[in-house]
């Protein structure tokens, strides 16, 4: 994976977003990617997570792993001067 993410939305528009990190879940196997464009809501960044296997992404299936996926990011930006929430 590159540091960028190009997704179609329904309408077949393409959009760019930046990779913010990937890992696997010890739990389940799963590598997940979490990405954003930068928008921004009440000064917090919106984020957003998939699956990422074959080098397809795929939706985040279950309330467990957004909770999982949201523990990380919230980990992961403590000290930064930065916020970001999953959106779902």
């Amino acid at each position: 994976m590159n540091n960028k993410l190009k997704i179609k939305n329904d309408k077949g528009e393409e959009k760019e977003f930046d990779i913010l990190f990937s890992f696997e879940s010890e739990n389940n196997g799963k590598n997940y990617v979490v990405y954003t464009d930068f928008t921004k809501e009440n000064d917090t960044v919106k984020c957003y997570a998939s699956i990422y296997e074959d080098g397809k992404l795929s939706p985040v299936d279950t309330e467990a792993e957004n909770k999982l996926i949201e523990k990380m990011i919230t980990t992961l930006s403590e000290g930064a001067k930065v916020t970001y929430q999953l959106d779902k």
